[in-house]
């Protein structure tokens, strides 16, 4: 899972590889899968309002919604780019962004597109921008990133000599927090000067801004023993006197991607769990906005898997940990969510006849205690 974003503190949308959409009204209770159009990887996914919001994927993908994430249509964007940085100024206006530099603009929900790409940028890509006005600021690269400046709505763009960033956050065209391995900084005057507010260490994925002045932020080191751990931050800053919380976890376990707060209580991040030898889609939920070590909790394990898949005639369906100690129930459904067969009792080790599936992808719901999770089944014979 690649980016996750806030509608309130109970409506939140999140992204994925192979076209995932998921999609919760409760608060992470349920997590619904989303049809859309598009099965590729999603990297971000932004709303300008309650009801309006986009999607970015490879392959010049755009997905465009009106109803707070529960459809999706795909727009045209002109361009076979991967995608992997949106910026939503309005229900219409929004810029997008990805490989070989390239940068779009439309001003009309994505019917039209304007091309403001940053020039001779062949080899990398843009994993961050934001435009304030006519100012923009855009991160190029991974492991060395550049910072690049426009100030004409991107008819022209600079790079900022010496400055090297993961990732930032800006309140308005010259005021801002950006994070770099070894510390955070901040600038109220486009970077002309800056200071440095405080250490972290990391490489920072993701960073989030929380008034009064708390940062979140979600990044990797290589921990002292050579092994690379994932810490989620929690930065309060004050001049001279910011200090930072860590909540550290094992790379082995968790890789985390995307961080976002609705408020100063509730916010969400998204990743990779690992579980012995299979992995899952990670989603982790703070509802107290307390220091992370306490108030992060592990909403989203997967408790099931199946095999064989792909499939040709039967699948069993393997609970993990202890879920086989509450009743269970199955069922299959389309990519479009009708549903193939109701809600069975799920008995141990009950091969599943799926022989009446024609080729193609199907979605398999289990039911436990009270919550649904669903994972996809491939039928090839």
């Amino acid at each position: 899972l690649n980016d996750v974003f806030c509608i309130t503190a109970d409506t939140v949308v999140v992204v994925g590889n192979n076209g995932t959409i998921l999609r919760t009204t409760n608060g992470g209770t349920l997590w619904s899968p989303v049809t859309n159009p598009a099965s590729v990887n999603l990297h971000r996914v932004a709303f300008a309002d309650a009801q309006t919001g986009y999607i970015v994927g490879e392959h010049g993908t755009l997905l465009k919604s009106t109803d707070a994430g529960q459809t999706w249509q795909s727009l045209n964007t002109g361009t076979g780019e991967s995608l992997l940085a949106l910026n939503c100024i309005s229900n219409d206006t929004i810029y997008v962004a990805g490989t070989q530099g390239y940068v779009s603009k439309t001003t009309d929900g994505g019917q039209t597109w304007n091309d403001i790409s940053i020039p001779n940028i062949q080899t990398d890509y843009i994993k961050k921008i934001q435009f304030i006005g006519n100012t923009g600021y855009a991160i190029i690269g991974m492991y060395f990133p550049v910072l690049y400046k426009t100030t004409d709505d991107g008819n022209s763009w600079t790079q900022i000599q010496n400055a090297s960033f993961d990732n930032f956050y800006w309140l308005n065209a010259t005021t801002g927090y950006l994070a770099a391995v070894g510390g955070f900084v901040y600038t109220d005057d486009g970077f002309a000067t800056y200071d440095i507010i405080g250490n972290n260490g990391n490489f920072i994925y993701d960073l989030d801004y929380i008034q009064p002045n708390i940062l979140w932020a979600i990044g990797w080191n290589a921990a002292t023993n050579g092994q690379t751990t994932n810490n989620i931050i929690k930065y309060y800053v004050s001049p001279n006197s910011g200090y930072a919380e860590f909540c550290t976890y094992d790379y082995r376990h968790w890789a985390l991607y995307a961080i976002d707060f609705y408020n100063d209580q509730t916010g969400y991040v998204v990743g990779i769990g690992h579980n012995n030898q299979d992995t899952y889609g990670l989603i982790l939920k703070n509802s107290t906005g307390n220091n992370p070590q306490n108030g992060i909790a592990e909403i989203s394990k997967e408790i099931f898997s199946i095999s064989p898949n792909p499939a040709q005639n039967q699948v069993f369906i393997n609970l993990k940990d202890d879920s086989n100690h509450y009743p269970v129930q199955y069922r299959i459904t389309d990519m479009q969510g009708k549903t193939l067969t109701v809600f069975k009792n799920l008995q141990d080790k009950e091969a599943i006849d799926v022989s009446r599936l024609t080729n193609g992808i199907y979605l398999i719901q289990v039911q436990t205690q009270g919550q649904v999770y669903t994972q996809k089944l491939l039928i090839q014979k």
